[in-house]
């Protein structure tokens, strides 16, 4: 116990040494094996993780020190905005080189520009909405992972994933960005893409919504601020809260580490506290709901994926799960005082990374499919 304890404080020294100079490179002397020792104390995950966040609101709410390993495809940021478009309405339904799976092009007039998804079409089965997390990439990693294919391609659901909207949380933001541009993805979803998904492909009238990480707060918020649009809805590694420390740091780290400003999001302090879905779960009541997390310990699989990265992105990683955990334990609570029913499954092992998401997929489809098949 006491080399643990040790290690722990020299972690978040070395984190607080690196936030503070802007040079993560220098958080601490850890190697992989002695960080993964670490990781399997999650008390100690939750101590850095506060200092972290700590060190990140003073270096303010645009801070990018920290996850440098989740920026891709930015250079499209801001999108340009389209005025003249006032119709919701399918641009294009492409095939792909994969059976069954589509790129639709739809026009948003709450967006101000085309929206692109990938899609894999059901045969009358629920529509299932994903959402992706801080990166949101043109083509899913639900897609180029293979497991959205693996985990549907037995059932009659149609699967649809928005793409590029990277560091918005998949909100309705109060004001444009100057870095991030536009984003009104609650109505997107709820108000345009969702009629003309059930215009053009056969379904039973059910919807689902699975997000992961940022996707994953997302959707339970969207479910909560929507209720009885979902009938089903599983969030993996999410956070819940927009108000309470680790809350609050995680929104501002997702929009902050690509270059937004969270208060663009949210304008006001009543807009976060509206949104915090662990003081107002009241929406989600009748809901199907599904929410996993783990708590940050390195697996000897997740040591070898970070073999090649710098060892900041596993004990990020290892950090954000943890923080994960300590959310979904949370909104478990209020749910529970609140007497809504859900559902939880709290790993034993697992950082925030494809290694723990894709696998968790399954569980969470079938934590939701009986509301909605």
């Amino acid at each position: 116990m006491s080399s643990l304890g040790s290690s722990n404080g020299e972690l978040s020294s070395g984190l607080t040494q690196g936030l503070s100079s802007g040079n993560l490179s220098s958080a601490g002397s850890s190697t992989p094996e002695v960080h993964q020792e670490l990781s399997r104390n999650y008390g100690s995950s939750l101590s850095a993780i506060d200092t972290t966040f700590g060190i990140l609101g003073l270096l303010g709410d645009n801070s990018t020190v920290l996850t440098d390993m989740w920026k891709s495809e930015q250079d499209a940021y801001p999108f340009p905005i389209d005025d003249s478009i006032t119709t919701a309405e399918l641009v294009s339904r492409s095939a792909t080189n994969e059976p069954g799976r589509e790129r639709w092009i739809v026009s948003s007039p709450s967006m101000g520009r085309n929206v692109e998804a990938d899609v894999l079409v059901g045969e009358g089965g629920p529509v299932v909405y994903f959402l992706e997390g801080i990166d949101s990439p043109k083509t899913s990693n639900w897609i180029k992972g293979g497991y959205a294919q693996k985990v549907f391609s037995d059932t009659d659901a149609t699967v649809v994933i928005p793409a590029q909207g990277a560091g918005s949380m998949w909100q309705d933001w109060d004001n444009d960005d100057p870095v991030l541009g536009r984003h009104q993805w609650d109505t997107f979803l709820t108000e345009e893409l969702a009629p003309i998904v059930e215009e053009e492909v056969p379904h039973n009238g059910k919807r689902g919504l699975i997000g992961l990480s940022m996707g994953a707060s997302g959707a339970v918020m969207m479910a909560n601020n929507n209720p009885g649009f979902f009938d089903g809805v599983a969030g993996i590694s999410g956070c819940y809260s927009t108000t309470d420390s680790i809350g609050a740091g995680t929104v501002k780290l997702t929009v902050g580490n690509l270059g937004g400003d969270p208060n663009n999001m949210w304008a006001t302090p009543e807009a976060w506290e509206r949104n915090d879905v662990v003081l107002n779960p009241e929406g989600l009541r009748g809901t199907q709901l599904y929410l996993s997390a783990a708590n940050g310990e390195i697996t000897d699989e997740e040591v070898a994926y970070y073999a090649d990265k710098e060892i900041t992105d596993q004990i990020t990683g290892s950090l954000l799960e943890a923080g994960s955990r300590h959310c979904t334990e949370n909104l478990s609570a209020a749910l529970t005082k609140s007497g809504i029913e859900h559902t939880t499954d709290f790993l034993d092992q697992g950082a925030h990374g494809w290694p723990m998401f894709g696998p968790q997929l399954q569980p969470a489809w079938d934590g939701i499919k009986s509301a909605v098949l």
